[in-house]
């Protein structure tokens, strides 16, 4: 029996466990995925690199929304913070949606999902620094935000959509 060949299928499905639990290993000695698995094989292994991406996303998901409730945004400042913060932490999985390894369309996907991402915890810390405006003290229940926070933005912005900016995103 012969070992595997390079950037094979086996090399893949483990850097896929490993990628799916929060590791970023190395790229290193991994093929293209492109005709040289067979069309079955090639298949299950974008059905396994669409899983651990999925997976991935997921787990950035959950953990910027416990961030958000547990330390909500005071701010405009503090939001665009926590979303820079959250965006640097996306940089692995832009990594492998750039990566030349993957096929174009499925590359494209992933920067969509991502894309969808960014904009969807622009808009939920932009929701939770207003909710923190709003919520003086919701009665029975102690005050997590500050009661002090201004009714305006820097500058005498009133709050509203679109306050947190979008994240600056480098394209190759």
């Amino acid at each position: 029996m012969s070992a595997p060949p390079r950037g094979g299928y086996a090399a893949w499905v483990s850097w896929l466990e490993a990628f799916r639990r929060g590791e970023d290993p190395p790229t290193d000695g991994l093929g293209p995925v492109r005709g040289g698995f067979g069309s079955y094989v090639e298949a299950r292994l974008l059905e396994r690199l669409s899983t651990a991406f999925a997976e991935r996303v997921r787990q950035w998901q959950t953990l910027l929304g416990d961030r958000i409730v547990a330390q909500p945004p005071g701010g405009p400042v503090a939001a665009a913070a926590m979303l820079h913060e959250a965006v640097t932490r996306l940089e692995p999985l832009t990594r492998l949606a750039d990566s030349p390894l993957i096929p174009r369309p499925v590359a494209l996907s992933m920067h969509e999902v991502l894309r969808t991402v960014r904009e969807g915890a622009r808009t939920a810390l932009d929701e939770a620094w207003h909710r923190g405006l709003e919520d003086d003290h919701a009665p029975g229940f102690p005050a997590q935000r500050r009661v002090d926070a201004p009714r305006t933005a820097p500058g005498g912005v009133r709050p509203g959509r679109g306050i947190v900016p979008a994240p600056r995103v480098r394209r190759p």
